[in-house]
């Protein structure tokens, strides 16, 4: 298992911010998890590596904790895929995605678990290189 070295909160990624490849990834997650979209936004502003980062902590912990139904953890690795999908034609997504919101969830064991059967084949690979 990789372990974080440190808070992401003390690494900034400028080439992140507001990344153009995301729009749509950040509309699907702005209209499925509002509550969470809006107070991210409010205290990360229109960093995308931060905002992506947040919602795999907290996707994770919503399934560790047991504190959202299944449609609702299935529309966040929905996230995650759309993510991956997007990776393909920008490879810094790539990047956010496994050192943010994957990171999160390499480290709990029950979402890793609930990952590998929910995620795309490319957003599994990802995971899996973060196993290694």
């Amino acid at each position: 298992m990789r372990k974080r070295n440190g808070s992401h909160a003390a690494i900034h990624h400028p080439a992140s911010d507001a990344h153009p490849g995301l729009q749509r990834v950040s509309q699907y997650l702005e209209k499925n998890f509002p509550d969470f979209f809006a107070e991210a936004r409010f205290q990360v502003g229109d960093d995308d590596y931060f905002l992506f980062a947040r919602f795999g902590q907290y996707l994770a912990r919503a399934i560790e904790q047991n504190r959202a139904p299944l449609s609702k953890i299935n529309r966040g690795f929905t996230v995650l895929n759309k993510m991956a999908r997007v990776s393909a034609k920008h490879p810094g997504i790539r990047q956010m995605l496994v050192s943010g919101p994957l990171e999160y969830i390499v480290d709990a064991p029950r979402a890793r678990r609930l990952a590998l059967k929910r995620l795309s084949p490319v957003a599994q690979g990802y995971l899996e290189s973060l196993c290694e």
